[in-house]
């Protein structure tokens, strides 16, 4: 049986703990170079792929077909470097580091290792969450859990200065990223994240490129050598700047020298000074992000215990005068930073995993009631023992809020409504209920763009667009969707869907989020709204003796079909009986049981047996002073006997702006149909077992025309809490 490790996959150098079986500690486990960490860089080779010291060398050294911070890209699917005609994506450069670095450990350790607990930034997404549990599996690796990087430090450094009620700033600056999290001590081991932020585009390289301008600027006043056009000299500059920001962590100045071609040697001098001036929009960035964890935990600099520092760019002596400058705390060192994660990592791997939490309500942070939960006496720091460090129990949150794209209850714009707020403990799962518009005539699928953040939809990252299919048609026209979002141990997302008050998951298909979003940060069309909530149909049916039995029993049928097809938010129906005289049966209504009633209550003969009459001007006086589009659907199964004063009237319709459709059977003829509707498309013959299909398709038009768009409005509803065993 194989062993559980902590692994920190880092973005420019990672490492891989285990717990001691003798001592129950946990300790780094040395690569087969003898070294600590591993850098994370991997070199394509002509005599095949190298990982190491060699690659982190060949980098170094400006050769072609190296990938290093490929960690950045995590999520994104796209092609981080293409080698020989073959790409490879940043999901799977860091599938192949996992699999060499667990291969190399397996080696040390004289065992195989089923399980590892991988660490990734905690501002960290759910789709790099999802990227790194996919980069596992590329190197056959069971993830048991994955945290966050700043806990994970926290972890080793309590693991000998355990300090009850001390609130612990982590400041993680890394190769590629940064993070900021505030993390609380309590009693009986339980570590607890209160606060968490950062950015994924912010680390050590960036300080690193600001080194490089400077060199490339003193090359180029001293020799006029533009090394930017060569590719190879691009390469050198970046490893001579990562080698003078080491230097620069240890004295005032760094120096190098380089050949550049037709002049010989130059030898570079950069002071601290420059490099500060340099960089001082960087670290201005980490301290605004520092004062927003702050805030968004209801503290203060004074409230903070200790600054604890991760992470290798943190060795920069910019960085603690920086802090210290802020806080008038002095940052402390107690962890080795490029062990810290890993030894975490390995903590948790004997560590149980945390309960579900319910959301009942969005959590309100900051103000005096969090301050004081959050400031007690601080006890005096204490080494924990094995059976302790077993017993750790690790409450972490939610580094993003999560929402999803709405409809204000105006109807004017896209708004961001969400579901789980930023900070709170996970695992959790919470529920709203949205209105959703259904219709019979098409197939109901409910649009989620998933949204991770607190700003408008276009200011928040959207990770995810699910399709809920399934929705089954209302009557009204309008249903409840409940759609619960949940954030498991990992920190990634999961949706679900039911319907009303039912208990069964919709189903739900994952698509690819749209590369145009820019519709969800316009203002809705209210046009499209007013047109939405106002169509007037009336329907005719003739009635003379010929409709005696099954044509009318049919007809009727079809009638309540077309009723039951459309949506009663936004349409009003009438019916009228024609035979020797028109008559109305149902005045306009919205109520759909009502226009069913009316329908089924018409007899034949009721206005004469005759075909003496037409319904146009019947039609004319109910939709004279309505709003909105009108439409009349007019059902007969002959020609009736005054056929050019029913053309005419049904002319003056159509020029009033009402829209008609013939449906005929029987006797009637396809030129009588086209006279009286308001297109020939509109004139409609079939046959008795038709009628009901044909209704259903004029219903379909309508929805269509009118209401298309209305079934994927999200329209916020109360909010409620959907409770899952």
């Amino acid at each position: 049986m194989g062993v559980a490790v902590g692994i920190d996959l880092g973005t420019t150098f990672s490492a891989v703990a285990v717990i001691d079986p003798e001592s129950k500690l946990p300790k780094i486990i040395r690569n087969t170079e003898d070294e600590k960490i591993t850098p994370s860089v991997i070199h394509f080779a002509k005599d095949g792929i190298k990982f190491g010291i060699e690659a982190k060398e060949a980098f170094s050294n400006g050769e072609s077909g190296c990938a290093a911070f490929f960690k950045r890209n995590m999520g994104l699917h796209q092609t981080y470097i293409t080698i020989n005609e073959k790409t490879y994506t940043a999901e799977e450069l860091s599938g192949m580091l996992l699999k060499h670095i667990k291969e190399d450990s397996e080696k040390v350790l004289d065992t195989t290792i089923d399980e590892a607990v991988i660490t990734v930034p905690a501002y960290f997404y759910s789709k790099e969450r999802e990227a790194t549990m996919e980069a596992a599996r590329f190197a056959d690796l069971k993830v048991r859990k994955i945290i966050n990087e700043p806990t994970a430090a926290v972890i080793a450094y309590g693991l000998n200065h355990w300090r009850t009620n001390a609130n612990i700033l982590v400041y993680d600056l890394g190769g590629g990223t940064f993070d900021v999290t505030l993390v609380r001590m309590d009693e009986n081991e339980v570590l607890r994240t209160i606060s968490t932020t950062g950015n994924r585009f912010l680390g050590g390289s960036d300080w690193d490129k600001r080194i490089e301008k400077i060199i490339i600027q003193k090359l180029l006043e001293e020799t006029q050598f533009d090394t930017t056009e060569s590719e190879r000299f691009s390469e050198l500059i970046k490893g001579a700047a990562e080698n003078c920001k080491i230097q620069l962590s240890q004295k005032p100045t760094a120096q190098f020298s380089l050949s550049i071609p037709d002049y010989g040697y130059v030898n570079i001098e950069i002071s601290r000074q420059e490099f500060d001036s340099a960089t001082i929009d960087l670290i201005d960035q980490t301290g605004i992000l520092c004062n927003k964890v702050l805030d968004e935990a209801g503290v203060t600099w004074k409230d903070i215990s200790d600054i604890l520092l991760v992470g290798g760019s943190t060795r920069m002596i910019q960085v603690k005068e920086y802090l210290f400058n802020l806080s008038k705390k002095q940052p402390i060192s107690h962890v080795n930073p490029d062990e810290a994660v890993a030894i975490g990592a390995a903590v948790q791997t004997v560590l149980s995993d945390a309960n579900c939490v319910l959301l009942k309500m969005p959590d309100k942070k900051g103000g005096a009631d969090s301050r004081n939960k959050l400031i007690k006496k601080v006890e005096p720091a204490k080494k924990l023992s094995s059976s302790a460090i077993s017993k750790i129990a690790l409450h972490e949150v939610t580094t993003h809020s999560m929402g999803i794209i709405a409809v204000n209850e105006t109807g004017t714009e896209y708004i961001n409504e969400l579901i789980i707020p930023a900070n709170h403990q996970i695992p959790t799962r919470s529920a709203r209920s949205f209105k959703f518009f259904t219709s019979s005539c098409e197939e109901n699928e409910l649009e989620i763009y998933v949204l991770q953040g607190d700003g408008k939809p276009l200011d928040c990252i959207i990770p995810y667009k699910y399709v809920v299919t399934g929705i089954k048609h209302d009557q009204s026209g309008e249903t409840i969707i409940r759609i619960q979002y949940s954030y498991d141990q990992n920190g990634i997302i999961h949706v679900q869907a039911r319907q009303g008050n039912t208990d069964l998951d919709l189903p739900i298909r994952k698509e690819p989020v749209p590369e145009d979003m820019s519709a969800y940060g316009k203002p809705i069309e209210k046009k499209t709204i007013n047109n939405l909530e106002k169509l007037n149909v009336v329907m005719a049916i003739d009635v003379s003796g010929s409709m005696d039995g099954s044509p009318m029993a049919q007809a009727q049928a079809a009638m309540c079909n077309f009723v039951q097809n459309m949506n009663f938010n936004y349409t009003q129906v009438g019916v009228v009986a024609v035979s020797d005289e028109s008559s109305i049966v149902g005045k306009l209504s919205k109520n759909a049981s009502s226009c069913i009633h009316s329908i089924n209550s018409i007899k034949c003969g009721q206005t004469g047996y005759g075909n003496g009459a037409h319904p146009f001007d019947t039609i004319k006086q109910m939709l004279s002073n309505v709003k909105g589009k009108s439409v009349a659907i007019i059902l007969a199964d002959g020609v009736w006997y005054n056929t050019d004063k029913a053309i005419a009237a049904a002319k003056q319709c159509n020029e009033c702006g009402i829209e008609t459709f013939a449906v005929g059977f029987g006797s009637v003829n396809k030129e009588f149909l086209d006279a009286i509707s308001s297109t020939t498309e509109n004139a409609l013959l079939v046959s008795q077992s038709e009628l009901t299909q044909t209704f259903g398709k004029i219903a379909q038009t309508l929805n269509t025309q009118e209401t298309k768009g209305s079934t994927r409005y999200n329209e916020h509803s109360d909010t409620e809490v959907w409770d899952i065993d």
